[in-house]
């Protein structure tokens, strides 16, 4: 039981907020502010929660740190998708540039919205400071880490782009995307989620281990494990977005 439950804590938590989040920003536009509204105070009550369980190195406050962190992390995936928070440049890239161009244009498309996660990870990461529970910040870094990873992946070429779920708003962001069987850094990206998981699963079922330890190590490597997939299926043509089909087929009628 001391297994099972952070790993299906973990994917439950994952599979629940990523349908929020696609339910909420497929809605129509005139409900955009209430859902920012709404992530905001989810959002408020992560902060509280990571504040508070930083300072003590038990089961439950491992779930309540990892739980609170991808509540911060929501939010930043939320405005960002909403186009409250994207970029300076907020527009489709233009035709015939170079890929180091392209790129550029692509950073200033959503240059706020990196800033933002991080001075987030640098307020996480004070929190955290000297604290015996460092399960929220490794959590948000890990989402950090992996969504950089995806959106590089994505930009250097995937089979499986999903346009299908970019909002209206940020629409302009197909043109940054490229359909590729295979790219440079996808088995770089395939190597650092698998050590990832092996580092944090090798922790989580050492001998000995405290159930602070299993439980925090395990809610990690389940999460680097669900990324790892993502990444996986980015590669793939495979109907995955049938995982997320609930959000979609939720929504009242436009």
């Amino acid at each position: 039981m001391d297994i099972l439950l952070p790993i299906a804590t973990a994917a439950a938590c994952w599979w629940l907020f990523t349908i929020l989040a696609l339910y909420r920003t497929g809605l129509p536009e005139h409900t955009y502010r209430s859902t920012l509204w709404l992530a905001s105070a989810i959002a408020m009550l992560g902060v509280a929660g990571l504040a508070f369980s930083v300072g003590h190195a038990g089961s439950g406050h491992a779930y309540l740190a990892f739980i609170s962190a991808l509540a911060i992390w929501s939010w930043h995936e939320i405005s960002y998708f909403l186009g409250y928070v994207s970029g300076p440049r907020p527009q489709p890239c233009p035709p015939g540039l170079s890929q180091w161009q392209r790129f550029l244009h692509g950073v200033r498309a959503c240059l706020w919205h990196e800033l933002a996660v991080v001075a987030t990870a640098g307020i996480i990461a004070w929190i955290s400071l000297g604290q015996p529970n460092q399960v929220g910040l490794a959590t948000f870094c890990l989402l950090w880490l992996m969504r950089w990873s995806t959106k590089l992946n994505i930009f250097l070429g995937v089979w499986n782009l999903h346009i299908e779920y970019l909002p209206p708003r940020l629409s302009y962001l197909a043109s940054y995307m490229a359909r590729r069987r295979m790219n440079p850094l996808f088995p770089l990206s395939l190597a650092v989620g698998l050590g990832l998981v092996g580092y944090w699963s090798v922790q989580g079922l050492a001998a000995g281990a405290s159930s602070y330890a299993v439980s925090g190590s395990l809610l990690l490597a389940t999460l680097a494990a669900l990324a790892l997939l993502e990444h996986i299926f980015l590669m793939l043509d495979v109907p995955d977005g049938k995982l997320w089909q609930l959000a979609r087929t939720s929504h009242p009628s436009r």
